[in-house]
């Protein structure tokens, strides 16, 4: 059962993120080279020691340490431990496509997101108008999911289930061209 530390790098170019119910404001944050090496050094191993880094890039161990954690302070680059689902004993993950009435939308997702099966909630423009992704048992809970607890949620008008047979490629995070 392999966990996967990994560094992920928020380079959308926003100025404003909420973060834990906190809005961080990114608009004074320059990037430059360096930055951007020890985020790919972070990519590639979430616990390589700063040191490493450092004698890497030519660099003070110090100076990695401040520049990683000012990246980490911001909220710019996030290192987590990453499980697979079915490693774990939750087989069944399923992409579900959300309608719902346009004036709930914010509050649509923000109820989607509290429940404990659902790993990623985005709000999207087509078709459709919010996107889940579920982890689950077993299809019995997965069906439990959808019929006793999304199908509830005031404003839901429909949903689509595209059940995931196998999944070629897992990747959990955005690269640093570079």
């Amino acid at each position: 059962m392999p966990i996967v530390l990994w560094a992920t790098a928020d380079l959308s170019g926003l100025n404003f993120r909420q973060l834990d119910g906190v809005t961080m404001n990114r608009s004074e944050m320059a990037l430059d080279e360096l930055d951007h090496a020890i985020i790919r050094a972070l990519q590639d191993d979430g616990r390589r020691p700063y040191a490493s880094i450092a004698h890497e890039l030519n660099l003070a161990p110090s100076t990695v340490q401040q520049r990683a954690n000012r990246l980490l302070e911001s909220g710019l680059l996030t290192i987590k431990a990453i499980v697979h689902p079915a490693d774990l004993g939750h087989p069944v993950v399923a992409m579900i496509a959300v309608t719902t009435n346009g004036a709930q939308l914010h509050e649509v997702a923000a109820q989607i997101a509290q429940l404990s099966a659902v790993r990623w909630v985005v709000i999207c423009a087509g078709s459709y108008d919010i996107l889940i992704e579920v982890v689950c048992e077993t299809n019995q809970h997965l069906l439990a999911f959808l019929s006793d607890q999304l199908s509830t949620i005031d404003g839901v008008r429909g949903t689509v289930t595209f059940l995931y047979l196998d999944i070629v490629k897992r990747a959990q995070e955005w690269r640093l061209p570079g």
